[in-house]
C-alpha cells in the first residue's frame, strides 16, 4: 500500500465460520491491486508484482494452506486493492 498517499490506506482482516466445519479469514487492502492479467498466476513461484520481489511469498503461503487442507484465493477489492481469502478446516477428526 506504499503507493497510496495520505490516509487512504486501509487494511481489513475478518474471520468467520464457513459452513459447519471450516473458517474463513479475509484480508483486504486498499493498495493499487493486482493486475487482472496476473490473477491466474499470482500464487505461482517467482511471480511478483513488486519491482524487487522474489515471487516466493504467496507461493509459500498457498503451499502451507493447501497442506492444511485449505484454499487460498484472491480477487479485486472495491473500490481498489486486493482481497485475499483463506478457507481452512476448523477441526480434523481424531485431533483434540
Amino acid at each position: 500500500m506504499a503507493a497510496v498517499d495520505g490516509d487512504d490506506r486501509i487494511l481489513r482482516v475478518r474471520a468467520e465460520r464457513h459452513g459447519g466445519n471450516a473458517i474463513t479469514v479475509a484480508v483486504e487492502d486498499s493498495g493499487p491491486g493486482i493486475d487482472p492479467k496476473q490473477l491466474k498466476t499470482i500464487f505461482d513461484a517467482f511471480i511478483t508484482t513488486k519491482p524487487n520481489g522474489l515471487g516466493l511469498g504467496l507461493a509459500i503461503c498457498r503451499l502451507i494452506i493447501e497442506r492444511h487442507k485449505g484454499q487460498l484465493s484472491v480477487g479485486p477489492a472495491e473500490p481498489r486493492g486486493s482481497a485475499f481469502r483463506i478457507v481452512l478446516p476448523a477441526g480434523m477428526p481424531g485431533v483434540a
